[in-house]
């Protein structure tokens, strides 16, 4: 079973293709958590650093040719390896380069996990949804069924985030009943998430390690919360205490996972 402390004895080192918004709060996440996080804008060095990674993130924010060279440059090398790779579809129902990106980049890359919120997946998932830029949006679609759905086609794990969070191989389904309303206040929550399951999934390649990786990084945030219940501001600098400090007692004691 994935353990804090395995992550942090093993201190999986995470290479980042990030969101030209959040890289920062994606490498704290990543280094609280237990990892080491790399982030990189040059094609030159994605093989170099590909390389002594254990883990990618591919965060598609910030949509431009020069970040979908280095998506694909790594990913390639990532494949190559065995290196688990996560890729964030970020607004992609927004616009049609968003898609065609993401499209380029799932045509030469395998993906071990694509993490996104409900509009996200839906679209994957070639389900109607109406999405809201990076906000989830709404819909009459089952999330389950949803999420379900994106996993089989791209042949991956799917993390669909939300209320309540479910991952899924398109077979076996968790979900995670953890979480706070100040991770959709805050922007680059689900960024943070990425880089967590990397991290995870550098340390134990495995379905329920991302279960528990999402459940870890819902439970501080629902510690955050108790302690700023009124400061959204202030929530998001606890979440990172807490997730220093997070044990794997308390994980046991508050995790709210269920099999659907």
């Amino acid at each position: 079973m994935l353990t804090i402390k395995s992550i942090r004895e093993t201190n999986p080192v995470i290479l980042n293709v990030a969101n030209m918004v959040t890289p920062q709060h994606v490498a704290d996440a990543i280094n609280f958590y237990g990892g080491s996080p790399i982030m990189f804008t040059d094609e030159r060095e994605a093989a170099g650093l590909t390389n002594i990674s254990s883990g990618v993130v591919f965060n598609m924010g910030s949509t431009n040719e020069a970040t979908l060279r280095n998506v694909i440059a790594s990913g390639k090398v990532a494949n190559k390896r065995g290196i688990p790779v996560v890729i964030d579809p970020v607004a992609i129902g927004a616009t049609e380069l968003r898609q065609d990106n993401f499209a380029r980049a799932a045509e030469a890359v395998a993906f071990d996990v694509i993490r996104g919120n409900a509009g996200e997946i839906a679209y994957l998932a070639n389900v109607n949804w109406q999405a809201n830029g990076i906000d989830a949006g709404n819909g009459d679609g089952d999330v389950v069924a949803i999420a379900k759905k994106a996993a089989h086609r791209y042949h991956c794990w799917v993390v669909l985030s939300g209320v309540k969070d479910i991952v899924t191989d398109g077979e076996t389904t968790y979900c995670v009943d953890n979480g706070h309303p100040y991770f959709q206040t805050n922007v680059g929550s689900g960024d943070m998430l990425d880089g967590i399951l990397a991290t995870a999934i550098a340390t134990e390649h495995g379905l329920k390690a991302l279960v528990r990786a999402t459940a870890t990084f819902s439970i501080a945030g629902e510690l955050a919360g108790e302690k700023y219940p009124n400061q959204p501001a202030s929530f998001f600098v606890e979440l990172y205490n807490q997730l220093a400090t997070i044990t794997d007692e308390v994980i046991d004691t508050r995790m709210k996972i269920h099999q659907v």
